[in-house]
């Protein structure tokens, strides 16, 4: 054999090595792809049905929530914004629907309202909504860089007949020159209902009701997990939102029903 053809089949069998060792590897990496793609069809995600609040009423009614007033001293907060997210949450409590905030807005320029701030307002304000509560609310304190922070105060004004609307005529009431008339039809508004709270995601307690709140409101895969609420500021005010509603319900109970007694569920949470 010359040594030309000895390195001809040097190299013929060098190639056929590499042929193999490259088959070899290929084998492998289709192996190693379909026993993935077996794994994430055949693992289906758990999910969790998140925590919702329920009415303490007998019946649906209709609320409205007024643009909410600035005294964290913050000049970044948007009242407005904040109002919206608290009616989102309502919207999501059983048996409690709410208007549109820009409808609430409308209505106040209507009635030349810049805000709510006495019974007589509410009743005026509800009147012309044909709601049957309306929420007024404050922010107190508001820190939007993590850790975020929001102290915040709502009051429900409500009236004795949900879902009735007065035959007082708002126009009438805001032209007239005396409130006596006003006042002889409005005495029946009362504030049904009150919370408020600083919610600082540092506080423990704070962190433990997130979680619960979080718990089927996050997308299962993501990084972030629950604490995509601690980097998104309008998503920690949907959890306040929440939290204050939970209150607020909880709080309309033993008005609801007499019966009610600690050793109870919570009434303002619905079952999973």
């Amino acid at each position: 054999m010359t040594s030309a053809q000895f390195q001809t089949r040097q190299r013929l069998a060098g190639a056929r090595f590499r042929r193999s060792r490259l088959r070899a590897l290929l084998l492998l990496l289709a192996t190693f792809l379909t026993a993935c793609w077996l794994t994430a069809c055949t693992t289906k995600e758990t999910l969790t049905p998140p925590h919702s609040l329920r009415s303490p009423y007998d019946r649906s009614v209709l609320w409205a929530v007024a643009p909410f007033t600035n005294e964290s001293g913050v000049s970044t907060v948007d009242g407005a914004r904040v109002a919206d997210l608290f009616a989102e949450q309502t919207e999501q409590v059983n048996g409690i629907d709410a208007v549109p905030v820009n409808r609430v807005i409308m209505a106040m320029r209507r009635l030349g309202m810049q805000s709510v701030s006495t019974a007589a307002e509410a009743r005026t304000l509800m009147n012309m909504l044909g709601v049957d509560g309306l929420i007024v609310g404050t922010v107190t304190s508001y820190d939007p860089y993590p850790p975020p922070k929001i102290g915040a105060a709502i009051q429900l004004f409500s009236g004795p007949r949900p879902g009735v609307v007065s035959n007082l005529d708002p126009v009438e009431v805001t032209r007239s020159r005396t409130e006596v008339v006003a006042m002889s039809q409005m005495n029946n508004t009362q504030t049904a209902g009150q919370a408020s709270g600083v919610f600082d995601s540092q506080d423990q307690q704070v962190l433990l009701w997130l979680d619960d709140y979080a718990a089927g409101r996050t997308e299962p895969a993501s990084a972030y997990g629950n604490r995509i609420y601690l980097v998104n500021m309008e998503l920690y005010t949907q959890f306040v939102a929440y939290r204050l509603l939970h209150d607020l319900l909880r709080s309309e109970q033993p008005v609801q029903t007499a019966e009610a007694t600690p050793e109870e569920p919570d009434p303002a949470r619905a079952p999973r």
